[in-house]
């Protein structure tokens, strides 16, 4: 059908193509660029990417840089502590006060000095025959056990628990940002390619609907519609659009004539 005065389609065409007033635009830009005034319309932006990878570039730093500092602080921890263990010193101690009414204690000598300690907790066999042992830290032997115990705590480390999980979460979250910025990469190449090497065709819309999205996603249409080829094949498809400008209040009817941009089956995009 002849076009409207001043607009001509300048992108290849399969064959005629509806007049341009009748055509509905999922994207308004559209128009301008099948008479060759403006660019394809996008899903995704340049900001949105730059967004997406810079987001995904800044967690992994900072998930990287957390993890490292977690590990290396979790090392001089443990070698701290393995240090404090190897200083541990063992000497003979002696039981003072059987027989007596006094409660009995154990008293040992280090470092030249003699210590005298009751047991941290009462011990039945605290005056049978045998022979008794006490570890103590060096440089301060009030710090002791009886052995085979150690003075020493288990082990724990002072690092606080949301450093630990911080780190990994940073990672995953790169990774997801990584993932989206993969699939806008992806898309944004396929509209490149639609630009380059894409064909027009007209369809007719065969369904339509809008949904409202939620909390964590963006409202959105859902479009069916029917293309005949060159060939005589005839496929209908469905596309879903989050970027869209139509009205979700006055969506057209069913039977609406549509311009297609198509490389082939696995690349096509209704405009």
């Amino acid at each position: 059908m002849d076009q409207p005065t001043g607009e001509t389609v300048t992108v290849r065409a399969l064959g005629p193509l509806p007049d341009l007033d009748s055509i509905v635009f999922i994207h308004s830009k559209n128009r301008a660029f099948v008479t060759g005034r403006g660019p394809l319309g996008t899903e995704v932006s340049k900001g949105a990417r730059r967004f997406m990878r810079v987001g995904m570039w800044l967690f992994l730093a900072a998930g990287i840089v957390i993890s490292l500092a977690v590990i290396v602080m979790e090392i001089a921890e443990r070698q701290q502590y393995s240090g404090l263990a190897a200083t541990l010193r063992t000497v003979d101690a002696k039981v003072v006060g059987c027989g007596t009414n006094d409660v009995p204690y154990l008293t040992y000598v280090a470092e030249g000095k003699s210590y005298h300690h009751y047991t941290p907790q009462t011990r039945a066999d605290i005056c049978d025959n045998r022979s008794w042992q006490v570890t103590y830290i060096a440089g301060d032997p009030d710090q002791w056990a009886v052995a085979r115990d150690s003075p020493l705590k288990p082990f724990e480390d002072d690092i606080d628990g949301i450093w630990i999980v911080m780190g990994p979460t940073l990672l995953v979250l790169a990774l997801f940002y990584w993932f989206f910025s993969w699939l806008q990469t992806r898309r944004a190449g396929q509209e490149a390619r639609l630009t380059k090497e894409g064909a027009l065709i007209g369809a007719d819309l065969q369904s339509i609907k809008w949904s409202s999205g939620g909390d964590s996603s963006s409202p959105s249409i859902r479009v069916g519609f029917r293309i005949t080829l060159p060939d005589g094949r005839v496929i209908e498809k469905r596309q879903s659009f989050t970027n869209f400008d139509i009205d979700h209040k006055a969506l057209p009817p069913e039977g609406s004539k549509l311009l297609v941009l198509r490389v082939d089956d696995s690349l096509q995009q209704v405009l």
